[in-house]
């Protein structure tokens, strides 16, 4: 990996620079917010709506990887349009079940949110599409925009929109994607694409479709069961979490999509240096980190601090298995279309969710185990599932 980091350095420093820029900008927005509205039930109704977003584009990997599957064999109208078919009702779905677990939303920012939620898995396979097709550094800028555009958008709407601020802020969220939308169907109207070289049938394509957002089902009903448990637990339990789990996705962002961005157009089947293999192999280290998270999120407290510390212990072990997981996920499916394997991951992904459902429909079940499950013992035991293939590939 290393090797391949020297390779890609000049876009990859660049788009390095661009994600650190969004993330600094995206971590004062969440401060921002806190700021203008505290740990209130205020700021849990924003946040409910803002988990909307969140959840729904969680499936924004289940858009890229399509994507990578398709790209070879259909054009970017025909994948928009199976993309859609899939991606409309499923934001619908989710953004509903959202509403019902959460004992009903507004309807008008509820729809908007899911409107804007749909768009934003569009914005992102358009920008899977221009990665691969050698516009990295475009898609890039236009991707790291949405931070960069709210923190002066929030104070705006707090000084001028402060009677119907959650209104105004939800409002403001929702018009990014369409901006974006609408600058990436402009560079891809400018590109000069190559021709899809096969004739994928429009149903096949749905099944693509259909396997990696199935993979990605679970993950969204995760993050519904446990945004509700911390919804219901307490007040500021929500927002902490949420806060966290920005931050967690940010430097996700940083670090590895650009890593995994600059390498789409160009991502030959070679061995990746001995410190990532080494990190894929190290399973006795991995189980300590397992066993040892476990411990820490066992303990239960009702101190919001000492819970925050505990969530950022969590989620910096996961880190390193989602990192793993990552990386390796994304270079399989760059190389080929495995739809059993998919099946299997997205096996774990749902046992996962239901069994943080039958966690949380517990008396006095500790609060934090849910995160170890989806952020520690998920990506671990996925691991476990694609290491053999990948190393295949490596070796090959």
């Amino acid at each position: 990996m290393l090797t391949s980091l020297k390779t890609h350095a000049s876009p990859l420093r660049m788009a390095v620079a661009l994600s650190s820029i969004s993330v600094l900008f995206g971590v004062c927005r969440e401060f921002l917010i806190v700021g203008l509205l505290g740990f209130t039930s205020q700021n849990d109704r924003l946040q409910l709506y803002l988990s909307i977003f969140y959840t729904i584009g969680l499936s924004i990997d289940a858009v890229r990887l399509s994507c990578l599957n398709l790209f070879q064999v259909m054009s970017i109208t025909r994948i928009l349009f199976s993309a859609s078919i899939i991606g409309f009702p499923f934001a619908m779905l989710v953004g509903l079940v959202m509403s019902y677990t959460t004992g009903g939303l507004n309807h008008t920012l509820l729809w908007m949110s899911i409107v804007a939620s749909y768009l934003n898995l569009m914005a992102a396979l358009l920008i899977v599409y221009l990665q691969r097709h050698h516009f990295f550094l475009t898609a890039q800028m236009i991707n790291v925009m949405p931070n960069i555009i709210l923190i002066p958008g929030m104070i705006m709407c707090y000084w001028y929109l402060h009677a119907n601020l959650i209104f105004a802020m939800v409002c403001l969220v929702s018009a990014i994607p369409v901006v974006q939308c609408l600058l990436l169907l402009a560079v891809v109207c400018l590109s000069q694409s190559a021709t899809p070289c096969g004739n994928m049938s429009f149903f096949a394509s749905l099944r693509v479709f259909v396997r990696h957002f199935a993979a990605q089902s679970g993950e969204q009903l995760f993050q519904i069961v446990a945004r509700s448990v911390f919804y219901k637990y307490g007040t500021g339990y929500l927002s902490v979490y949420a806060i966290m789990i920005r931050i967690y996705a940010a430097v996700r962002f940083i670090l590895i999509d650009s890593f995994i961005g600059s390498k789409l157009a160009n991502w030959h089947i070679d061995k990746e240096s001995n410190l990532f293999l080494k990190m894929v192999n190290s399973i006795v280290f991995a189980v300590m980190m397992v066993a040892f998270s476990l411990i820490i999120s066992l303990k239960p407290h009702a101190d919001l601090v000492f819970a925050s510390i505990q969530m950022m212990v969590v989620l910096c072990f996961g880190f390193y298995f989602s990192t793993i997981v990552r990386i390796i996920y994304f270079k399989i499916n760059r190389h080929e279309s495995n739809p059993s394997l998919i099946v299997k991951f997205a096996s774990f992904e749902m046992v996962c969710a239901l069994s943080a459902i039958v966690m949380a429909t517990q008396f006095n079940y500790p609060v934090l185990a849910i995160l170890w499950l989806g952020y520690i013992a998920k990506p671990f035991a996925q691991l476990l599932l694609l290491r053999k293939r990948y190393l295949e590939l490596a070796a090959s």
